[in-house]
């Protein structure tokens, strides 16, 4: 540091060596005694040349240090990040969906990004996550990892803790071949639904009608409870259910059931609920448990009947497609379905089937190519 007063210290021999003293400040205020050696009497003849000497040394030992760059920040781990996306975001995703994105990130993104340090991940990190975890699931739990880590990524970039090239998360493309489990939804016909619930006792009967009936998701069928249907069979969905946990939805939905059409359905539902808390219940009294359902009880009924069953998911697939083909509007199916986007069911439910697609080669080729009665051949 620099000295705070003039200093010119004092030379002395010490057996024909030139030694110098002299006080220097320290940063808490005190002044500590320097000895140097400066050297023999051979190389400084007189008390001069030794004053000199000494002067050159404490210029370049009390002169001021140049400042110090701030070290930069290091940068923080990717799971770190997580967390903070988790807690910022979270709220705005709702439980569900949440949940949804925390499994994928825990199973699957965090084992391999998780300890790397953000600026250390590139995209083509992502796109070989994506290739080595194709072997062992299916394409849409690696479209859901996609997903996640261009969200959890995206957000770092918007808040400048990485700076990346514009659209360097865009684009990224899954693996061709996918060694997961693929589950097939199959569309069913109304007397193979029928069929279905015969086989069924209470109250899983009913909770196929109702998954049949209004498309609804599992999660939101379970947690339906006797109030949820009024007096002027208007059906409110204020609630779902997730891995056990009951959540309230910001905003309820409605669906006004046709008491001729529906008097099944509705007879089935307040009969269910009559007395009770919950109308598709355990023997406990508590919520059904959506995977137990599925395999001890709807899969061993579609078997008995000679079909096959992706999941309760089945039904709300089978109802958005029948909807379309019979001219609903886009808007009220994904109002009937719950959807936030109006394209989303023709996006991930809707199917063109056999049938359709004969029809839709016909358009054209009935006036393109000639028609032949029975028995006839082109000459």
């Amino acid at each position: 540091m620099t000295p705070r007063r003039y200093q010119r210290g004092s030379v002395f021999l010490n057996k024909d060596v030139w030694k110098g003293m002299f006080r220097l400040d320290t940063p808490d205020g005190t002044r500590k005694q320097k000895k140097v050696t400066l050297g023999t009497r051979r190389e400084l003849p007189n008390k001069t040349d030794a004053r000199d000497k000494l002067a050159e040394f404490m210029k370049e030992m009390l002169k001021k240090p140049p400042p110090q760059s701030p070290e930069p920040a290091k940068s923080p781990k990717y799971s770190e990040i997580v967390e903070r996306w988790k807690a910022s975001e979270g709220v705005t995703l709702g439980h569900t969906t949440l949940a949804h994105y925390a499994n994928a990130l825990r199973s699957t993104v965090l084992p391999t990004l998780g300890d790397r340090t953000l600026d250390s991940i590139q995209r083509e990190d992502i796109t070989q996550l994506l290739n080595s975890q194709a072997k062992k699931y299916s394409l849409s739990s690696l479209r859901s990892m996609r997903l996640v880590m261009c969200m959890t990524l995206g957000w770092a970039e918007k808040n400048s803790l990485i700076q990346r090239p514009t659209g360097w998360l865009s684009a990224i493309r899954l693996p061709k071949k996918t060694g997961g489990r693929k589950v097939v939804r199959t569309e069913l016909e109304p007397e193979q639904t029928r069929a279905i619930i015969a086989q069924l006792q209470e109250p899983y009967a009913t909770l196929v009608l109702f998954l049949a009936s209004v498309g609804r998701r599992i999660e939101e069928a379970i947690g339906v409870k006797p109030t949820d249907l009024d007096g002027d069979n208007i059906l409110h969905i204020r609630r779902i259910i997730y891995s056990g946990r009951v959540e309230e939805l910001e905003e309820e939905q409605v669906l006004p059931l046709d008491a001729p059409t529906h008097a099944e359905l509705v007879l089935r539902l307040r009969a269910l609920g009559e007395g009770h808390d919950w109308v598709f219940r355990s023997r406990k009294g508590k919520p059904i448990n959506p995977g137990n359902a599925l395999r001890r009880y709807l899969h061993p009924a579609a078997q008995a009947v000679g079909l096959r069953v992706g999941g309760f998911h089945d039904f709300r697939h089978t109802l958005v497609r029948k909807m379309r083909r019979g001219g609903v509007n886009p808007v009220v199916v994904s109002a009937v379905v719950g959807h936030k986007k109006v394209t989303l069911a023709a996006e991930v439910y809707d199917r063109a089937n056999r049938g359709e697609i004969r029809d839709a080669l016909g358009v054209v080729s009935k006036q393109l190519l000639p028609r032949l009665l029975p028995g006839e051949s082109l000459q």
